[in-house]
């Protein structure tokens, strides 16, 4: 919506910040939240302005398939946070033809570009990330990143990753699974998770005014509560303090993504000291709360 519409209808829908979820494409979303007509990322992003992309930590797209995903989002004010291909981030000497095939083939998408997610393993700590300055030089060369480590020595020490944090502008991914380690590990969802999902303690510092925040929600829905409300708080903050923050909402079943996302920006809606529109209705009508 231009301005001047927004003048003309009275009503702005513009969203303040960016709400998304681990991907588009989830099956089990077909016909219940979702529909595949045109393509089940123009359903997503009727609804949502932004998602992970988990897809390009697998492999890097085809440049068919990039043009499809820029057709899918044409007029739509969507953003991509794109997590690099993998055997750049997690090997020890990192893959630089990967990377350059990657950021040539994404290039179509550069205008419809979140940060980009520089996801580590548990192994690479300050060590590992020095050896990767041509990879940080490359993407901070075009795109704005944030880091995700999950090195202990980089929770204990934040101040080792701030450097590099600062030299190229990158901010550091807010990873919050509390509600997960809290809630009941035995659930089945959980016990076949948890070694995807780790436990890191959570830090909510702003680095270059990239607020990216990754909440993982638990299935069992009795106690995710909390942890919307805390995090719908510091956006709330955030927001007043001019940040245009990334909120990704997970859960061990993506079915429930969805609904855990509704609810976080409902919470927000009712927190923020500015005009935040609804999120527009699903493209499958949906009946109450039944859902969950």
């Amino acid at each position: 919506m231009t301005d001047q519409q927004a003048d003309e209808s009275g009503k702005d829908d513009t969203m303040p910040y960016r709400l998304g979820l681990p991907a588009w494409a989830f099956p089990g979303w077909r016909n219940t939240y979702l529909i595949d007509r045109p393509s089940m990322l123009a359903s997503y992003s009727s609804v949502f302005n932004a998602v992970e992309g988990n897809t390009t930590f697998y492999q890097v797209p085809s440049a068919v398939t990039v043009k499809a995903w820029a057709d899918a989002i044409e007029g739509k004010d969507f953003r991509f946070c794109f997590k690099l291909p993998r055997n750049i981030t997690h090997q020890s000497q990192p893959d630089m033809e990967t990377l350059m095939l990657f950021l040539d083939r994404i290039a179509p998408l550069a205008d419809k570009m979140g940060p980009f997610q520089l996801q580590f393993p548990k192994w690479a700590g300050m060590a590992h990330l020095r050896r990767l300055k041509p990879v940080f030089d490359a993407v901070a060369s075009h795109y704005d990143a944030v880091v995700e480590v999950r090195s202990p020595e980089l929770f204990t020490q934040p101040e080792l990753l701030e450097p590099l944090l600062e030299n190229y502008g990158f901010g550091r991914v807010m990873l919050d699974a509390r509600a997960l380690y809290q809630g009941n590990l035995q659930h089945p969802d959980v016990l076949a998770a948890v070694h995807e999902k780790p436990d890191v303690p959570v830090l909510a510092t702003v680095y270059n005014r990239l607020a990216f925040v990754r909440l993982i929600l638990h299935p069992d829905d009795t106690d995710n509560q909390r942890w919307v409300d805390e995090w719908a708080m510091r956006t709330a903050q955030w927001l007043r303090e001019g940040l245009i923050p990334n909120i990704m909402i997970h859960c061990p079943n993506n079915f429930y993504c969805p609904k855990f996302a509704e609810r976080f920006h409902s919470t927000l809606i009712n927190l923020a000291d500015v005009t935040i529109p609804a999120l527009p209705p699903w493209p499958v009508p949906q009946q109450g709360d039944l859902i969950l």
